[in-house]
């Protein structure tokens, strides 16, 4: 898995945000100035990871100058156009083959009968491509304490200085 400190893997994903479909190339947030927080997870409805990016939405750091917010996953982008739909999640979702989730070392062989999905990680990738936060892991159903989200909160307020802080994941929300 990339680590903190380490440069960030390049990538390009089909994506969609706010029903726009795109290509998302991360060379080119990065060379424009933003840092990339990507949010991996292995698929759309999954209910830890829709609370996270809930908690994130909630947060409004899509919308921070300097900062973009990429949630990754295995699905097309017509399944991720449907989540945002349903999440009112404003921020782009991206699908990846196991292509980006396999730079970032945190590709499942096998989950769920799929093969290849990303594992549910956190990556946030500042403008000079150092990864300054990193975090995965193997259980994509566990919520975590403390949440991905509280965990790279000071760091995105690092990039991002309006970005709040005080962030919180309910996890009780969505699993039932």
């Amino acid at each position: 898995m990339i680590r903190e400190g380490q440069k960030a893997p390049d990538f390009a994903l089909p994506g969609v945000e706010r029903g726009r479909p795109d290509v998302y190339e991360l060379f080119r947030a990065i060379d424009g100035g933003d840092a990339v927080l990507l949010w991996f997870f292995p698929a759309t409805f999954l209910p830890t990871a829709t609370a996270e990016l809930c908690a994130i939405r909630d947060a409004g750091w899509h919308d921070e100058p300097g900062l973009q917010v990429w949630g990754i996953s295995m699905d097309s982008i017509y399944a991720a156009a449907a989540y945002a739909d349903d999440y009112d999640l404003p921020m782009a979702l991206l699908g990846d083959g196991d292509s980006a989730a396999d730079y970032y070392g945190v590709r499942y062989d096998e989950w769920e009968g799929h093969y290849g999905p990303p594992k549910r990680a956190a990556f946030l990738v500042g403008d000079d491509w150092n990864v300054t936060v990193a975090w995965a892991t193997e259980d994509a159903f566990a919520g975590s304490r403390p949440s991905p989200v509280e965990r790279v909160a000071d760091a995105v307020v690092d990039v991002a200085p309006g970005a709040e802080r005080d962030v919180s994941v309910d996890y009780d929300a969505f699993v039932g």
